[in-house]
């Protein structure tokens, strides 16, 4: 099993810096109008193509913002349906994340080196983690997918860890989303 983790682990290290090195050399691939263009030649299947980008997002590492005014740039008079979907895929994606890093079993690496600073860690995340993760997740200017990685490292419980990320992310949904509609739908 050791194997398979480590080439999990060289294949995402791989993908991440490979995407950085094509996003920085092509910035305009994360531009709104640029992801609204390609999905719109999806056809008929817009909505499915949105919602799936929405959640495999860590893995192509555009930030949720951005979806969320492509969403809003897709569908103008279904605020509702960007709203419910980016929530959606930022809470699907939360859980790719999670259970990813437990799979790779860096708790257990980070365990053997730090043994004291795991203990309190995990109490932390045992005591007070729900309401970091709502905290954390409701900040908009750092990355949520830190605390993701944060919390399937050290084994937090999954269902408090979604409900968290779900509530912190409401407010900010909600107000990308109005912002969008009111930006972009004139």
């Amino acid at each position: 099993m050791f194997g398979i983790r480590r080439i999990a682990l060289g294949f995402w290290l791989f993908l991440t810096f490979s995407l950085l090195g094509f996003y920085a050399s092509n910035p305009a691939l994360l531009e709104p109008e640029t992801l609204v263009n390609a999905l719109r030649q999806s056809g008929q299947y817009i909505a499915l193509g949105y919602v799936g980008l929405s959640v495999v997002r860590p893995i192509t590492l555009i930030p949720s913002s951005v979806l969320i005014i492509v969403g809003t740039l897709l569908f103008p008079d279904r605020y509702w349906f960007v709203f419910a979907s980016s929530l959606a895929g930022i809470v699907g994606s939360a859980a790719l994340i999670y259970y990813f890093f437990d799979f790779l079993g860096l708790a257990t690496l980070f365990e053997s080196k730090h043994t004291s600073r795991a203990r309190w860690l995990e109490h932390q995340v045992r005591t007070k983690g729900f309401w970091i993760v709502v905290g954390w997740s409701a900040f908009p200017f750092v990355p949520t997918d830190l605390i993701c990685y944060v919390a399937g490292t050290l084994r937090m419980n999954v269902g408090k860890f979604l409900v968290g990320v779900a509530l912190g992310e409401l407010p900010i949904v909600g107000l990308y989303v109005a912002g969008g509609v009111q930006l972009f739908s004139r």
